[in-house]
Order: C-alpha cells, then structure tokens, then sequence
C-alpha cells in the first residue's frame, strides 16, 4: 500500500493536505487508504455517518482546489 504522503506528492496535493483539519486527514486516510466506509469511521468517532460524509467531502473539496 502505498504511503499517504508519496499519494499527495504524485497527485501535486501536498499543499492542499496542510489546509485539512486534523479530522478530515484521519477520515480522509481511513476511507482512501485503509478501506473503511462512512458507518465504521462514525462508529470510531461516536457520530452519525452523516457527519462523517460530510467531513469527507469537505476535505476532499479542499484538496480539488489545488488540483
């Protein structure tokens, strides 16, 4: 599996990463990286799937804008 860092070098988004939250890197790599869907990340973290898409995404719209 490749390295979260040699990811964001080779798609140019390592500027972008540093603009996440804590929270949206973590949620970010356990969906990407480790495979997780939203359901078992919200049971980690004592939320609603919702919330845990919605962070996702916003995270991933950060990231888009230094594409």
């Amino acid at each position: 599996m490749e390295r979260l860092e040699d990811i964001l070098q080779k798609n140019n988004l390592e500027e972008g990463y540093e603009f996440l939250t804590e929270r949206e890197k973590k949620i970010i790599t356990l969906y990407y990286l480790e495979g997780y869907k939203d359901e078992e990340i919200a049971k980690i973290y004592g939320v609603c799937q919702q919330s845990i898409n919605e962070s996702r995404q916003k995270g991933v719209s950060k990231l888009k804008k230094y594409l």
